[in-house]
Parts: structure tokens; C-alpha cells; sequence
């Protein structure tokens, strides 16, 4: 019997140390959620973000909601007051993020007593190809309300998975003071310091499509848009829509998959701006910094056609060269939308042969 209790107790010892181990070292910011450690790492936001926020419901009443691709919508122009009442902006980016995802953050915010007066969701083709259900299964994209249903299912893949040895190096040389710039961003706006720079690439090269090729019919996405459409009304938020500017070999190999037909679905129920089109900026490799994320240089470019002045709005789509750039879509013209896109691509292609 004292041999049987000395096991157990080394194995609760070793268990014990096993996991304050992964808890000091925790890769993906699960227990530091509240002062998270920039590492090589990418933190699990959904998470991450979502906690802080229900932890300060009252903080900020604004939120950008989006894959990380939204993450480079600036602060800047956006609006700082909405029906006479102050505006303060967080931003919710996550990787991957998904409409299904931004649904269920919102209803949770909602739950939780969290203030919401103003929601800007982007989307694009990553709504086209990826699912919530891949999300369960990834660390770093699981999403908060698995933690919420059922904490001891969401930690335990966390406890499960020994943190590499680089990340061991780099929380153990880990100077919170060389990281302040981003920390006060992160918890300011939602954002890293490498997003709020306007910066733009030093030369044009040509990036490689990363669009994933799933067509949208797999994933019924739009109904979570159309949702999130009701939800906002339902609860007088004010919801501004839109699509991001996708490079253009991703933009391409979307369309070839349905990203026109997921628009139009889209569309059929809700209103948005779209910035997803064949325009100058988007096929300037400067203003990306790779073939999926813009630079916040373009970002801004959007906030100005969202929030600027008429004259401002024909003046950036005269430099994209489309007049298309960031129109508002709705059923009504979505169909005469859509037949000017398609001219556009066919254009570009047949310009691509001459040259």
C-alpha cells in the first residue's frame, strides 16, 4: 500500500511539473492571455482577444472583425464617433478568421455584456475554403467558445503538446521591455506595430497565389454573413461590410473557384463595399506584403473610399484605375457588379497574352 502511494504521489509530481512547465512556457498565450509574450509563435487571438475583451466589456464599443488579412486596417480614419457617441476601436483579427467565427464572437460578446456599437467585417476567398471544424483541431486557431462550453476539452490539447525548444529559448531570454511597442498596440488596437506602419514594399515583384482552391459550395459561409447581417440589426449595431483587396494571381485563382458566385450569394441579402477587384493597387506588389496580406498603406487607401470625402473617393479610384473599387454591392446591382468584373478579368488576361 506505501509503495502503491509513493507511485502516486511521484506521478502527481511529475504530472504537476509537467504542466506548470507548459504553463510557464505555453506557446500559444492560453494562460497569458492577459499579457501575452511575443514570440515566433503565433498566439491562438481567437482566444487570446476574445478573453480580454469579456474581461473589459466596457473598454472599447467598436470592433474590426476579419482574418488577419483585416489586420492592417489602420486607426486612423476610421470613425470616432457614431451618432454622437465616442468610438473606441479594437480589433478582433485572427488567422483565418472566418464568418462563422466572428458570428459566434459576437454573440458572446453579446452574452457577456460586452459593448458593441459599430462592426466592420471583412471577408474574402478564406471564406470560401476553410471551415470551423479544421479550426477544432488547430492550436492555434481553436476558437474561444470551445473554452467557454467546456474548459477542461479546450485545455487539454494545450497540456498535451510540449512547447518546442526555440520557444523554450526565447521564453526563458524573454525582456518584456524590448516588446513594449507591440504590447501597448496589442492591447490598445488588436494589432503588432508592423501594421500600423504605411511603409510600402521597396520593389514590385510578382507574388504566388495563395488561394487554397476549395469552392465555396462545400462551405456555406454566406448564411453566416447574413446572420451576423440580422444579428447587427436585431441588436442596432451599426455593421459595415466589405471585402479586402486580394492580390491579384490570389484574386484569379478565387475567381476560378466561385468567388464571384459566393459574392453574389452574399449579395442576395446584404449590402457591402468591395474592394475585390482588378485594380492598380492590387496588382502593385508593393502595397502587399506577400501574395494573402496588404499593407496597412493600402488599408488606409480603404478607409478612405469607407469614411472619406466624395472628392477623396473619386480621386482613389481614379489611382486604382477602376471605378469599381470599393463600390457598394447589394442585390440590386450585384448582377451588373459582376458582368464588370468578369470584363475586367478577361481584359487583364488577353493584356497578359500581348505582353
Amino acid at each position: 500500500m506505501r509503495k502503491f502511494l509513493l507511485r502516486c504521489s511521484i506521478l502527481v509530481s511529475v504530472v504537476s511539473l509537467i504542466c506548470v512547465f507548459i504553463i510557464h512556457y505555453d506557446t500559444y498565450n492560453i494562460f497569458h492571455w492577459n499579457n501575452i509574450r511575443f514570440t515566433s509563435a503565433e498566439p491562438n487571438k481567437n482566444f487570446v482577444k476574445t478573453k480580454y475583451i469579456i474581461r473589459n466589456p466596457n473598454k472599447f464599443n467598436a470592433y474590426i472583425l476579419g482574418s488577419s488579412r483585416i489586420g492592417n486596417i489602420p486607426p486612423a480614419l476610421l470613425p470616432s464617433q457614431k451618432d454622437g457617441k465616442k468610438l473606441n476601436w479594437y480589433n478582433m483579427t485572427y488567422s483565418m478568421g472566418l464568418p462563422s467565427e466572428h458570428l459566434l464572437t459576437l454573440e458572446t460578446f453579446l452574452k457577456n455584456g460586452v459593448s458593441i456599437d459599430m462592426v466592420i467585417l471583412g471577408f474574402d476567398d478564406i471564406a470560401m475554403y476553410s471551415s470551423i471544424e479544421e479550426h477544432y483541431n488547430q492550436l492555434v486557431r481553436m476558437p474561444y467558445q470551445v473554452f467557454e462550453k467546456n474548459a477542461m476539452s479546450f485545455l487539454k490539447p494545450y497540456f498535451m503538446s510540449l512547447p518546442a525548444v526555440s520557444i523554450i529559448k526565447e521564453v526563458t531570454t524573454y525582456d518584456p521591455s524590448e516588446h513594449k511597442a507591440n504590447h501597448n498596440s496589442f492591447y490598445d488596437f488588436g494589432v503588432y506595430q508592423n501594421n500600423l506602419s504605411y511603409n510600402l514594399g521597396m520593389e514590385a515583384q510578382s507574388f504566388p497565389s495563395v488561394h487554397q482552391g476549395v469552392t465555396y459550395t462545400q462551405i456555406d459561409s454566406y448564411k453566416d454573413i447574413e446572420n451576423i447581417y440580422k444579428l447587427c440589426k436585431e441588436k442596432n449595431i451599426h455593421l459595415i461590410l466589405l471585402t479586402n483587396p486580394i492580390y491579384v494571381t490570389t484574386y484569379i485563382d478565387s475567381i476560378q473557384d466561385g468567388y464571384l458566385d459566393f459574392l453574389r450569394k452574399v449579395a442576395q441579402n446584404c449590402e457591402f463595399y468591395n474592394f475585390s477587384t482588378l485594380n492598380n493597387y492590387c496588382q502593385d506588389s508593393r502595397y502587399y506584403f506577400e501574395g494573402s496580406h496588404y499593407r496597412p498603406a493600402l488599408g488606409l487607401i480603404v478607409e478612405k473610399v469607407l469614411f472619406g470625402t466624395e472628392d477623396e473617393q473619386n480621386e482613389i479610384r481614379k489611382k486604382a484605375g477602376d471605378e469599381l473599387f470599393g463600390v457598394k454591392v447589394n442585390s440590386e446591382n450585384i448582377d451588373f457588379i459582376i458582368s464588370e468584373l468578369e470584363k475586367q478579368l478577361q481584359k487583364y488576361k488577353k493584356e497578359l497574352r500581348l505582353n
